[in-house]
C-alpha cells in the first residue's frame, strides 16, 4: 500500500509542478504580416494594428442600375499606420499585394478620411480565405484598392 501512496504522492507533485510551471509568457502569432520597406520596422502586423484605434467609414456605391449601395468598413486609417511605423517624410507609398499588383498613394491619398487599411464588411471580419484585410481608398476608384497586401514600401 505505502508503494501505491509513493506514486500517487509523485504524480500528485509532478502534476502540480507542470501546472505551476507552466504559467510562463504565451506566444502570440500574427494573424496577418505586411512587410515593410523604407522604414525602421520591417513588418506591421495584426500585433501592431491592435494598438490603433479603430474606425468605422461608409462608403456610397453607385450600382448599374442607378441605385446607390452603402458598405460600412471598420479599420485603422493609413495615415495611422504610417505614423505608427514613423514614416513621416515620404513623397508616396506603394502598396503590393501578395499577387505582386501594386499601386501608389500620394500624400493626398494616405491623409483621406476613407483611405483605410479594413478587417471588416458590414460587420463581417474578413477570413482567413479573403486574406483578412483589406486596403480601401474610398474616394478612389476600386482599382486602387488592395486586397491581400503584402508589402508597404516607402518612396522619398
Amino acid at each position: 500500500m505505502s508503494q501505491k501512496r509513493g506514486c500517487l504522492i509523485l504524480i500528485l507533485f509532478l502534476l502540480l509542478t507542470t501546472i505551476f510551471c507552466s504559467c510562463g509568457d504565451v506566444i502570440v502569432e500574427p494573424k496577418w504580416i505586411i512587410g515593410v520597406k523604407g522604414a525602421d520596422a520591417a513588418v506591421f502586423s495584426s500585433l501592431d494594428y491592435a494598438k490603433l484605434r479603430e474606425v468605422t467609414i461608409t462608403i456610397e456605391k453607385e450600382q448599374q442600375d442607378g441605385s446607390i449601395l452603402e458598405e460600412t468598413w471598420e479599420g485603422v486609417y493609413i495615415k495611422d499606420v504610417l505614423d505608427y511605423l514613423g514614416i513621416t517624410d515620404y513623397s508616396s507609398i506603394t502598396l503590393a499585394s501578395s499577387d505582386d499588383f501594386s499601386v501608389e498613394y500620394t500624400p493626398d491619398i494616405i491623409n483621406d478620411s476613407l483611405t483605410i487599411l479594413a478587417t471588416s464588411l458590414n460587420g463581417k471580419d474578413f477570413k482567413h480565405e479573403d486574406g483578412y484585410i483589406k486596403i480601401i481608398a474610398g474616394n478612389q476608384p476600386e482599382s486602387m484598392w488592395i486586397e491581400r497586401p503584402a508589402k508597404i514600401s516607402v518612396n522619398k
